[in-house]
């Protein structure tokens, strides 16, 4: 999934890794420490899900704020950056708030009413390493070489958003499966964004001694945090439950209205769906991994997975459109749909 484009990736790293000082590079002040963009603050870290702490400040219309109730054609997966500062805190400080990349996210994503025009104001620069390097500093304390390497971690940080600010869509295709290929793509974009910051944050992890190892991975967690852990309810699914792709297959039926002979199309669909559901479910960490690089690696790692799930939507899709009529295809590329 990141070979597509991997070369600007790699490009924009070096950049990070040997533009002396990487703070002029990317407008970062080092002291204050000031990026210009909006980020995140920091919420207690336990289960490994991917959005921003409710209990965060925000400033109005941020887009975490943005990602967190952003539905349809806003989707952060067509908007890939207004996931990015969700998943940057979950790296540093993970919270425990659902995965947005679900399966009724892809499918609801799909068949949502169509616009013809993308949303500017959904791709501009959406963290600020501001904070997160202000606070990493207050927890480890670095030497001034391990300042050096926090200050790149910095720079890596303001590079992957202004990266994927980069790869706002010209327009959000109305066909479902053409939509699925733009969610593909902009996945890939995601997945390239975070390996910008992989290698500055594990030069920065390999530097720090065993106590500042143990500073940075033990954040003190709100005081309710405990509580809040030992009540939760049972663990959301990141995949889908056979009951959710039920709906979809049910949505599909009621609108495309099969014909006896398409309804073995119908249920090689479903199927394909299933396998999608689970390669998500497959990997749905309960808990984060002890270290930040770990938890980076992660997420790549659900987002290999939900790249895949939207591919084999998007070609079970793509197959079962070429059995339908003329009229039947109408219906079916003018589906809208929400989650439920």
């Amino acid at each position: 999934m990141r070979k597509t484009g991997a070369l600007i990736a790699i490009a924009t790293l070096a950049a990070v890794t040997l533009s002396p000082p990487p703070a002029a590079a990317f407008g970062l002040r080092l002291g204050p420490f000031s990026l210009h963009v909006p980020f995140f603050l920091p919420g207690f870290r336990h289960r490994l899900y991917m959005h921003a702490n409710p209990n965060d400040s925000a400033r109005p219309e941020s887009a975490e704020g943005r990602a967190g109730s952003a539905q349809g054609v806003n989707s952060a997966l067509l908007y890939p950056n207004l996931a990015l500062p969700a998943i940057f805190q979950n790296i540093f400080w993970p919270d425990s708030s659902p995965w947005p990349f679900g399966y009724r996210e892809i499918f609801s994503t799909a068949f949502a009413g169509s616009s013809a025009n993308s949303d500017p104001s959904l791709c501009q620069p959406s963290v600020d390493a501001n904070q997160t390097v202000g606070r990493i500093r207050d927890e480890v304390s670095p030497t001034a070489d391990q300042t050096q390497l926090l200050q790149k971690l910095g720079g890596a940080l303001g590079a992957a958003s202004g990266f994927l600010a980069k790869s706002c869509p010209n327009a959000i295709p109305a066909q479902p499966t053409a939509r699925l290929q733009l969610m593909q793509s902009q996945i890939e974009e995601l997945e390239m964004a975070i390996d910008i910051v992989r290698q500055p944050l594990q030069d920065f992890e390999q530097s720090l001694s065993a106590d500042q190892k143990a500073r940075f991975e033990t954040a003190a967690p709100p005081p309710d945090a405990d509580r809040r852990i030992q009540t939760s309810a049972a663990i959301p699914t990141c995949g889908g439950l056979p009951v959710a792709i039920d709906w979809s297959i049910d949505q599909i039926d009621k609108s495309v209205q099969p014909t006896d002979a398409q309804r073995d199309d119908l249920a090689s669909v479903k199927q394909s769906f299933s396998k999608a559901a689970t390669d998500l479910e497959t990997h749905c960490p309960t808990l984060a991994p002890p270290t930040a690089l770990e938890r980076l690696e992660a997420i790549q790692a659900r987002l290999d997975a939900t790249g895949r799930s939207v591919l084999s939507i998007q070609v079970a899709l793509a197959d079962f459109e070429t059995k339908l009529s003329d009229e039947q295809k109408g219906r079916f590329d003018n589906m809208n749909i929400a989650a439920q």
